[in-house]
C-alpha cells in the first residue's frame, strides 16, 4: 500500500481527493491537513513512513514549497494547483504528476500510476560482487558498482550518486551496506554517507572530496577510512 497525506487549504478539494483514494485499492490515506503548517509539523515527524504527498501550491501563511523545503521531503509527489502558471514550478521539485483543479478521477489515477513509475526500490535479492540491480513496478535497472562515487542516507531512503544520474531509493544505509558485503572500495565516513574510495581525490579530518562533492567524516569513522587507503 502506498501511504498518502494530502495538504490542500481547500476542503472541497480534500473531500475529492479522499474520496479517490479510497476508491484506489493500492492508496492509503494516512492523513489530511487544511492547515499548512501543521501538515508540515507532521511530515517533519512522520517523513519516513509517507509514501505519497498530495501537495497544493498557494496556501495561506506557507505555500507547498515552502513545506516541501523546511519538511525535506523528498519522496513521490503530486503537486496541486487552480493556477497553470505553477506547473514549471511543480517539475523543478521533482514533482512526479502535476494536477490541475479541478480534475477527473482519471487524471488522478493518471498521476498515481506516474509515482509509481519513478519510485524506485532495492530489490533485496538482486546483486552481486560487481553490481546491484534497483526495480520499480515494471523493469529492473542494472547498476555497476563501479558507476556509484558515493551514496547518502536521507532517513528511509537513499540517494546513489553515479556517473550518469542520481538514484533515490527506498532503503537504508545499513540496508546497502549489507550489499557492498566483501567490497574493500566502499567505506562509510559518516553515518549517513558510504563513498567509494575510486572516486577520492583528497580529504582531512573532518571532511572528503569525493566526486567533487565535499563530503563529512564523522569522528568514529575518521580510522577506518585512513585504514583503507595506502600512504607513503
Amino acid at each position: 500500500m502506498i501511504r498518502c497525506v494530502i495538504i490542500d487549504d481547500d476542503a472541497a478539494s480534500i473531500e475529492v481527493l479522499s474520496h479517490y483514494i479510497s476508491k484506489t485499492k493500492s492508496l492509503d490515506l494516512k492523513a489530511k491537513f487544511t492547515d499548512a503548517i501543521e501538515g508540515l509539523n507532521f511530515l517533519k515527524e512522520n517523513r519516513g513512513s509517507i509514501d505519497l504527498i498530495l501537495l497544493d501550491i498557494e496556501m495561506p501563511e506557507m505555500n507547498g514549497f515552502e513545506i516541501l523545503k523546511h519538511s525535506q521531503y523528498d519522496g513521490a509527489l503530486i503537486v496541486i494547483s487552480a493556477n497553470h502558471e505553477n506547473a514549471i514550478s511543480a517539475f523543478e521539485t521533482n514533482a512526479c504528476f502535476y494536477l490541475q483543479k479541478p480534475f477527473a478521477y482519471a487524471q488522478f489515477l493518471k498521476g498515481v500510476e506516474k509515482c509509481k513509475e519513478t519510485e524506485i526500490r532495492i530489490d533485496p535479492n538482486a546483486y552481486s560482487k560487481d553490481f546491484i540491480f534497483v526495480k520499480d513496478d515494471r523493469l529492473y535497472k542494472k547498476i555497476l558498482f563501479g558507476e556509484i562515487s558515493y551514496c547518502e542516507g536521507k532517513g528511509d531512503y537513499i540517494s546513489l550518486k553515479c556517473k550518469s544520474q542520481t538514484y533515490t531509493i527506498k532503503s537504508t544505509i545499513s540496508n546497502f551496506l549489507d550489499k557492498l558485503s566483501g567490497n574493500p572500495e566502499f567505506v562509510q565516513v559518516h553515518r549517513s554517507y558510504v563513498i567509494n574510495l575510486h572516486y577520492l581525490t583528497d580529504f582531512d579530518s573532518d571532511t572528503a572530496v569525493v566526486d567533487g562533492k565535499i563530503i563529512p567524516i564523522g569522528a568514529k569513522y575518521k580510522e577506518q577510512l585512513k585504514n583503507s587507503v595506502n600512504f607513503l
